[in-house]
């Protein structure tokens, strides 16, 4: 369970030191797992800087390229599946070019509502490289209203192999997870343990006022609401009252409390965060929009989507990703029938 959650390597390292709470073939099991994670990261991670140093822009870390070295202060302490970096839009091309000489290919559809490419190069030792030049996509609701520059005046520099690189603010890094973990239904723990690392590891030199009034002014505060609310019921982190208590929504309709009913016993469902992203949208001009562009994206989201070319784009991919929406919406009005069935219990209290 804890591999499948991403937590395998987390487990080991808070249970080494213990005496008999773990069987001694598992736990060898588990030491054998964080060695061969610790070598592949650092080889993982000496071909980054090699990278970032061709590319010769400013870059900020994101996820996993910018938590190990800092908040878990271990490079074999979390599995890596690619890197994520962000740049500004207008280096994009001298980083195609720079990444290009290194044997790097990019993959991916260039659009007005698409924030990031993949580049890849054919080997199997090295991770695919996710260069962003924003952290969502203008699907997001709200996005205009996210200030992106000032993420990166505030940004904090950070070792790698010698590398001086830069990584998000703590504050702007909850921020940041918080939204990836909504985005991804909370589907694996590992994101909700990225969370309680940074808030750990941080401390007393995490602002949490300017936490809040960034998250409310970018209108972040239900994706930081709910984080940091499933971190602290799930990680037993120290989360204060009073920023809960100030990030949480005033009132909750129909489909925000069926998402906390979900949540709370645990039910992660592909379309879960689209229960927060209704009502993050003010309105019912914007709402009708959102969920237009719900069924019916852009060509180039949909070509994202489909990991194909903008042109290859027809009806019949129109047609298949209204058939997903429909299954994931019949899921949740299912939950939300059965949720009101029980008397809409439960809370995010």
């Amino acid at each position: 369970m804890a591999r499948g959650e991403g937590l395998s390597l987390s487990l080991y390292k808070n249970l080494k030191a213990s005496n008999g709470l773990l069987p001694q073939e598992y736990l060898e099991e588990l030491r054998q797992e964080y060695f061969l994670t610790l070598a592949q990261n650092k080889y993982y991670f000496r071909e980054l800087v090699r990278c970032l140093k061709a590319m010769d822009v400013p870059v900020i870390l994101l996820k996993g390229a910018a938590l190990l070295p800092a908040a878990y202060n271990d490079l074999g302490a979390r599995p890596l599946g690619d890197f994520d970096i962000l740049i500004h839009r207008r280096d994009l091309d001298k980083v195609t070019g720079r990444l290009g000489d290194l044997g790097y290919k990019s993959h991916g559809v260039y659009g007005p509502h698409i924030n990031t490419v993949s580049f890849i190069r054919d080997e199997e030792t090295v991770l695919p490289l996710e260069v962003h030049w924003h952290i969502e996509n203008a699907m997001f609701p709200n996005f205009e209203m996210f200030k992106i520059e000032r993420m990166w005046q505030a940004a904090i520099t950070v070792k790698i192999e010698g590398y001086e690189g830069l990584i998000f603010a703590p504050h702007h890094q909850l921020l940041h997870l918080t939204v990836h973990a909504l985005r991804h239904h909370y589907d694996r723990l590992i994101l909700l343990w990225d969370i309680h690392q940074v808030i750990n590891h941080y401390g007393g030199r995490l602002n949490w006022k300017e936490l809040v009034q960034e998250a409310l002014e970018f209108r972040l505060s239900r994706p930081l609401f709910y984080g940091l609310y499933l971190t602290k019921l799930l990680m037993h982190t120290d989360v204060p009252q009073h920023v809960l208590d100030r990030l949480r929504p005033l009132s909750l309709g129909l489909e925000e409390k069926a998402f906390v009913y979900f949540i709370n016993r645990g039910i992660r469902i592909p379309g879960l965060q689209y229960l927060v992203y209704f009502p993050m949208n003010q309105g019912v001009i914007n709402k009708i929009r959102f969920l237009w562009r719900a069924f019916f994206p852009p060509r180039d989201i949909l070509a994202e989507m489909e990991a194909l070319d903008g042109s290859e784009i027809g009806i019949v991919h129109y047609l298949r990703c209204m058939s997903w929406r429909m299954q994931c919406a019949w899921r949740l009005i299912g939950g939300g029938l059965w949720f009101s069935g029980k008397g809409q219990e439960g809370g995010a209290d």
